[in-house]
């Protein structure tokens, strides 16, 4: 089809424009739109700096991938040949999840954010997105259309998401359970769509039973979550969205990573300054 030879043009073009040896560096750059680094990142934010804020960030970046799960096995578009595929891949292609997701969560970063100026983080906010949206391209995973795609329903996400929760963490969460639900349905209860379920219960969960915990102070449980919580996290999740277990075990290794994430402040952090006040 002329549409697809048009793609594929412009996809070789990017990659030709690429000097061979910046590509280890996109090869670097294209990790930080993973979900994993996500939920690392504002986990750790929510543990240790600002609950409201990591807990938001939690909710909305799940129902953004749980959004792009639904898109995409709605569309079922297929990636670019494997013979310019750089790194492994699998799946569907359009929209790009590295650049949707990437679109959510610095974005929401950019909005949460009270460091610099508003225009100074949604500048650097851009770069990485930009940045991380060329990788899948210059990688050969994705047509260019498949990146400005994700960056575009990542834009669209993010304003709905903030104008319906209002950084609320708790409609935040339930935002991401109906979408998931949504993803749940569209692909058929795939493996994604099910542990982002999972994943939103979990956390929602977790948030409710929190009560007055606030953010983690002691340098020794500090390094306990960072040392020892996080690996076993990470373990969780690899093993329901890689080993691919029955969808049954899917959902419940997620849902205990989502109260894995939210559950530390209420255990280790304490009585609020309220609650300690009364």
């Amino acid at each position: 089809m002329p549409g697809s030879v048009v793609l594929q043009t412009l996809g070789d073009a990017v990659r030709a424009a690429v000097p061979s040896w910046l590509v280890p560096a996109f090869r670097g750059v294209t990790r930080l739109g993973n979900l994993g680094v996500f939920l690392v990142a504002f986990a750790l934010d929510y543990w240790f700096v600002d609950r409201e804020r990591g807990a938001h960030a939690i909710g909305v970046v799940v129902g953004g991938m749980a959004l792009l799960t639904a898109l995409k096995y709605f569309f079922a578009a297929p990636r670019p040949p494997a013979s310019v595929n750089l790194v492994p891949t699998g799946g569907h292609s359009f929209p790009s999840g590295h650049a949707m997701g990437a679109t959510v969560a610095y974005g929401a970063l950019a909005v949460d954010l009270d460091i610099g100026s508003a225009r100074v983080r949604y500048a650097a906010a851009g770069a990485l997105v930009s940045l991380i949206a060329l990788s899948r391209v210059v990688l050969g995973v994705h047509f260019v259309r498949d990146v400005l795609a994700g960056i575009a329903f990542g834009v669209v996400f993010l304003a709905v998401a903030f104008g319906v929760t209002g950084r609320d963490p708790r409609l935040a969460f339930l935002l991401a359970i109906a979408v998931a639900l949504l993803a749940v349905a569209v692909s058929g209860a795939s493996r994604d769509g099910v542990g982002l379920l999972g994943l939103a219960v979990g956390a929602a969960v977790a948030w409710e039973l929190a009560g007055d915990g606030t953010t983690v102070e002691q340098p020794l449980w500090r390094a306990a979550l960072v040392g020892g919580l996080l690996p076993v996290l990470a373990g969780l999740g690899f093993v329901a969205l890689v080993v691919d277990p029955p969808p049954a075990a899917v959902f419940a290794l997620t849902v205990a990573l989502g109260a894995g994430l939210l559950a530390p402040p209420a255990l280790l952090g304490g009585p609020s300054d309220a609650t300690a006040a009364g």
